[in-house]
């Protein structure tokens, strides 16, 4: 009887936090109208920084320091942090945004070569910005 409690209650608390999860972390997958229209832009032509506001800000926030509720709920990479810029190649940085690493949504499917190629060049402007909230 006590077993049979335990495995309802488990099996409720899976129900009801694996949808939740699901969509806590989808808001970090949106891919807005943006990546559409610049689909066939080149790299140069891309509003990376738009990019980043539709598809990134939501786990690693405007200013790329991940200190949203999605980026620490997921364990977003603070891309300000000068050991990771220093550490991390630009393949790194479109590898990770075509493929995503972890909890990271893949882009891949959503965003063209270029459009991947210019957000791996946004995220190195974070590099320079001052450390802080």
């Amino acid at each position: 009887m006590i077993r049979s409690m335990k495995s309802k209650i488990v099996r409720l608390c899976l129900l009801t936090a694996i949808p939740g999860l699901v969509f806590l972390v989808s808001g970090c997958a949106s891919t807005g109208p943006l990546a559409a229209q610049q689909a066939n832009y080149t790299k140069d032509k891309v509003d990376a920084h738009g990019l980043f506001s539709e598809n990134c800000a939501t786990c690693h926030g405007q200013n790329g320091r991940a200190k949203t509720f999605h980026g620490r709920l997921v364990g977003a990479e603070n891309l300000t942090d000068a050991m990771w810029q220093d550490d991390t190649t630009d393949e790194q940085i479109m590898y990770a945004i075509r493929t995503g690493p972890r909890a990271m949504p893949a882009f891949a499917k959503k965003l063209s070569p270029s459009e991947i190629e210019a957000l791996a060049t946004y995220v190195r402007a974070f590099k320079a910005a001052p450390q802080g909230k």
